[in-house]
C-alpha cells in the first residue's frame, strides 16, 4: 500500500503532470473569464437602473440591434462591410457579393422605420451563389456581437423560493440578508423551488405596464425626438409580455394586492448570448421541418407542484419550435419554396402584424425573417394562386453568381491552402479557373442597349467573354487594344454595362458553373497533379465541356465567343501564355527597360534638326550642336527600317506637324502619336530576346535529366555557364512568382512549343 501511495505522490510531482494541470488550470480560469458576462444576472431593479444610463441601448428591436452589430463590425478600406468578409470555420467568408450585402441591410434599416419586420427577404439564385453563407454571416456577427458588452441582452426567468425564504429565513449568513429581501434574483439553487423561463426570451422592460413604460421612454428621449418617434414604432413601447408571462405576472399581483414591487423580487434578469449552434435566437429551418411553432399544457407537471397556489390553479402553456427560438433574433428557413405552401402560410399574418396565432393566442414576435430559395422553385411560386398574396409581403433579393474573377479566387484559396501539402497551385492556374468560371455566366452586350450611344455600342459590342471578364473584376481591366477616346468611354459606363442584364429574366450569374462544382475540380486535379498549372486546368475543363448532361451552361446556344466554352479555353490558354511568357523574359534579365517615350522623342528632335539643318541642344553639356547621326541610323536599324529613310523621316514630322495643328495647347505624349513605331521597337526587342529563348529551349531537356539524375543517351554534359543560365532562370520564376521547380520546366516547355 505504502509503495502504491509513493508512486502516486511521485506521479503528481513529476514535472510533466504538473505542467498539464497548470495547462488544464490555466484553461480553465481563461473559460471563466470568457464566460462571466454570459453568466450574468441580476435583480430587475438593477436592470432598470442598467436602463436608465444607456436607454437608448436597452431598447433596441432585432432590426436596430442587428444595424448596430453591422456598424460595430465597420467596413474596410473598399468600404465593404466586415461582418460578411469575416471567417469562421462555421460561417466562412463571402466574397464579392457587395451589393446584396447592402440590399440586406438596406432592407434593416426600412425596419427600424416601420417598426417591426415587416417583410419577408427572400434571397433568391443559382445553388451554390453564397445565399446561405450570407445567412450564416449575419447570425455569427450576431453571435460574436452578443458578447460584447455593447452587443448585451437580457432577458429574465421567475424565481420562486422555498417556503422558508418567504417567511425570511434565507438560510444564508447574516451579512447578505438585507440585499436578497428585496429580490430573489440572487438565491442559490436550494433556496429555490421552482424557475420559470421566458422561452420567447421576453424584454425584461416589457414587465413594466404598457402606460407607464411608454412615459418612461418618452422621458429618456426627450432631447432626441428622431430616436424617440423610431422606438415608440416597436413593440417594446406598444407590446406586451409572451401570453404565460402575463398570467404568472397577473397571478401574482392579485396573491399580492397589487403590489407590483412584489412581483417584480421573483424576476431575474438574465443576460444570454446568440448561438446558432444552440437554436438561441438564430435558428435555420430546413424544408423538411414542418412545424415551426407549437405550445403544450404544462399545467401538471411535477416539476411544478411547488409553485404559489395561485399560480397552480392557471392552465399554463409551453411554447415550442424553431419560430420560438428563433425570437429577438434571426430565423432563417432554407429552401423556403421546396415546403409546401400551407406551411409557411402563417407569415402572410406574422408580416402584417408582428405577431403568430397559435391555439388563438396571439404571440408577438422580434424577429428578422429571412429565407432562401433557387429560381426553378420561384418560377414554381409564382403560378401558384396565392403567389399574389405572398408578393407584397416578400422582399426577393436576387443572388447571383459572382461575375468579378478575383473575388472568385478567394472563394477557393482556403481550399488550395488545405491541400498545399500533397499539391502545388502554380500562379496562373487558379486564375484560369476563376475566369472560365465567370466567362460561363455573362452576355454579350446587345446592341438595342446601347443605340444612344454609338461609340459605346461599337466597343462593348466587340469585347470578347475574357475582356469582359476583366471589366467585371475589382481592377476594372480596359483592353489594351482600345485607343484613349475608347478606353475613356468605356471606363465611364462599366456600371451601365453591368446593370445591362440586371432586371432581364436572364440575368448574369443565374447560369454558370457553380463554385460548389469547381471546388470538386480542385479536389480531382489535386488528385492527379502534384503541380498544377493552368495547362492541367484547361485540359480539365477540355473533357468537361462534353459532358452535357451533368452542366447546365453548357446547353447554352452559343452567341459568338460567349455560352462558348472551347472558345474560352482558348482565350485563357493565350492570356496565360502571354503573362508567362513576360515573366519568363523578366526572369532571364531581359527586360527592355528603355523608356520608348524618351527614345522616341530623342530621335524625333534628331531628325526634325536633320532636316531643318537646325542644331540640337545637348542636354549634358548644354551646348548646341547638329543632329546625332549614329544615333539616327541605330534607331533606324532598331526598329528594322526597310523603307527609304528620307521619306520614313519627313512622314513622321509632317504627322507630328499635324498633331500639333488639332491639339493645340496639350502635352505632346510621342508613343500616343507614333504608335507603329512603338511596336516596332517592342518586336526588335523580342527579337534579341528570342535567341536566348532559343537557346534555353535547347538546352532544357537536358538539364532537367541532369538535374533528376537520369541518363540520356548520346548526350554530352552541359556546360556550366549554360547550367547556370538555366538555374537562374527557374531560381527566378521561383522567388520573384513563386512557381514551383517542376511547373517552371513545364510551363517553358509548353510556352517554347507554342509560341517559339
Amino acid at each position: 500500500m505504502c509503495n502504491t501511495q509513493s508512486m502516486v505522490k511521485l506521479y503528481i510531482e513529476f514535472p510533466y503532470v504538473k505542467r498539464i494541470q497548470r495547462i488544464i488550470m490555466d484553461w480553465i480560469d481563461s473559460l471563466n473569464n470568457l464566460e462571466v458576462n454570459g453568466n450574468e444576472i441580476m435583480s430587475f431593479f438593477e436592470y432598470y437602473e442598467l436602463f436608465k444610463k444607456s436607454p437608448e441601448k436597452e431598447l433596441r428591436p432585432t432590426s436596430a440591434y442587428l444595424q448596430d452589430m453591422v456598424n460595430y463590425f465597420g467596413r474596410d478600406d473598399h468600404k465593404h462591410l466586415n461582418v460578411f468578409s469575416h471567417d469562421d470555420q462555421d460561417a466562412p467568408a463571402v466574397f464579392g457579393q457587395y451589393k446584396i450585402e447592402e440590399k440586406i441591410i438596406e432592407q434593416l434599416r426600412n425596419f427600424a422605420e416601420e417598426g417591426f419586420n415587416n417583410k419577408f427577404i427572400l434571397l433568391i439564385g443559382p445553388n451554390g451563389s453564397s445565399k446561405s453563407s450570407l445567412v450564416k454571416r449575419l447570425m455569427k456577427g450576431a453571435e460574436d456581437y452578443s458578447k460584447t458588452d455593447e452587443g448585451a441582452l437580457y432577458t429574465f426567468s421567475w424565481i420562486f423560493p422555498i417556503n422558508t425564504v418567504i417567511k425570511g429565513n434565507l438560510g444564508l449568513n447574516q451579512a447578505s440578508t438585507t440585499s436578497d429581501l428585496s429580490s430573489y434574483a440572487q438565491l442559490e439553487d436550494k433556496d429555490i423551488s421552482a424557475i420559470l423561463t421566458s422561452e420567447l426570451k421576453d424584454h425584461p422592460l416589457l414587465l413594466i405596464p404598457k402606460e407607464v413604460r411608454k412615459d418612461l421612454i418618452h422621458s429618456a428621449f426627450n432631447e432626441n425626438p428622431e430616436k424617440q418617434e423610431e422606438i415608440e414604432k416597436s413593440y417594446l413601447v406598444r407590446g406586451d409580455l409572451s401570453k404565460r408571462n402575463r398570467m404568472i405576472y397577473d397571478a401574482l399581483l392579485k396573491n399580492y394586492k397589487g403590489k407590483h414591487e412584489e412581483v417584480l423580487k421573483h424576476i431575474r434578469v438574465e443576460r444570454y448570448t446568440i448561438s446558432r449552434r444552440y437554436s438561441r435566437s438564430a435558428v435555420t429551418i430546413e424544408p423538411q421541418l414542418h412545424v415551426d411553432a407549437k405550445m403544450q399544457q404544462i399545467t401538471m407537471d411535477q416539476r411544478l407542484a411547488s409553485l404559489p397556489p395561485s399560480l397552480q390553479s392557471l392552465n399554463l402553456f409551453q411554447m415550442s419550435g424553431e419560430t420560438i427560438h428563433a425570437n429577438r433574433g434571426i430565423l432563417e428557413y432554407s429552401d423556403l419554396l421546396k415546403r409546401p405552401l400551407d406551411t409557411f402560410k402563417y407569415l402572410l399574418m406574422t408580416m402584417e402584424s408582428g405577431s403568430i396565432n397559435l391555439g388563438g393566442i396571439l404571440t408577438e414576435l422580434d424577429i428578422f425573417f429571412i429565407g432562401t430559395s433557387n429560381e426553378v422553385h420561384l418560377t414554381a411560386f409564382k403560378q401558384h394562386p396565392d403567389f399574389n398574396s405572398f408578393k407584397g409581403r416578400f422582399t426577393f433579393i436576387r443572388v447571383p453568381y459572382l461575375l468579378d474573377y478575383k473575388s472568385e479566387m478567394k472563394i477557393y484559396q482556403k481550399q488550395i491552402n488545405s491541400i498545399k501539402d500533397r499539391t502545388h497551385f502554380e500562379p496562373g492556374a487558379l486564375d484560369a479557373i476563376a475566369k472560365f468560371a465567370v466567362m460561363t455566366r455573362i452576355r454579350s452586350c446587345m446592341t438595342k442597349h446601347y443605340e444612344d450611344t454609338k461609340k459605346l455600342s461599337a466597343i462593348v459590342t466587340t469585347l470578347n467573354p475574357l475582356e469582359k471578364a476583366g471589366l467585371y473584376s475589382e481592377d476594372r481591366i480596359i483592353p489594351g487594344r482600345l485607343d484613349v477616346e475608347q478606353a475613356q468611354i468605356l471606363k465611364h459606363n462599366i456600371e451601365r454595362i453591368e446593370s445591362e442584364f440586371e432586371f432581364d429574366n436572364l440575368y448574369e450569374g443565374k447560369f454558370g458553373i457553380s463554385p460548389r462544382d469547381i471546388k470538386n475540380i480542385i479536389y480531382r486535379l489535386a488528385d492527379m497533379n502534384k503541380a498544377i498549372t493552368f495547362i492541367q486546368v484547361l485540359d480539365y475543363f477540355k473533357r468537361i465541356i462534353n459532358k452535357k448532361s451533368e452542366y447546365d451552361f453548357l446547353n447554352m446556344s452559343a452567341h459568338g465567343d460567349y455560352h462558348n466554352p472551347p472558345k474560352f479555353i482558348e482565350l485563357i490558354n493565350e492570356a496565360a501564355l502571354d503573362d508567362f511568357d513576360k515573366k519568363l523574359r523578366e526572369s532571364l534579365g531581359l527586360v527592355d527597360d528603355r523608356s520608348y517615350e524618351d527614345y522616341l522623342k530623342r530621335y524625333i528632335e534628331n531628325i526634325n534638326a536633320m532636316i531643318k539643318g537646325e542644331k540640337i541642344k545637348n542636354v549634358v553639356t548644354s551646348k548646341y550642336e547638329d543632329a546625332d547621326e549614329y544615333f539616327i541610323k541605330e534607331f533606324e536599324n532598331n526598329i528594322n527600317l526597310k523603307e527609304d529613310a528620307a521619306n520614313f523621316r519627313s512622314h513622321l514630322i509632317s504627322k507630328l506637324g499635324a498633331w500639333y495643328l488639332d491639339n493645340k495647347g496639350e502635352e505632346v505624349d510621342y508613343t500616343k502619336i507614333f504608335p507603329e513605331v512603338v511596336d516596332r521597337l517592342k518586336e526588335s526587342f523580342r527579337k534579341e530576346q528570342e535567341k536566348v529563348i532559343h537557346k534555353i529551349a535547347k538546352n532544357l531537356v537536358f538539364f532537367e535529366a541532369e538535374m533528376s539524375g537520369k541518363e540520356v543517351k548520346g548526350h554530352i554534359p552541359l556546360k556550366e555557364d549554360i547550367k547556370k543560365e538555366i538555374k537562374v532562370v527557374i531560381d527566378n520564376l521561383q522567388s520573384s512568382y513563386g512557381y514551383s521547380q517542376n511547373g517552371s520546366f513545364e510551363l517553358i516547355k509548353y510556352l517554347i512549343k507554342e509560341r517559339y
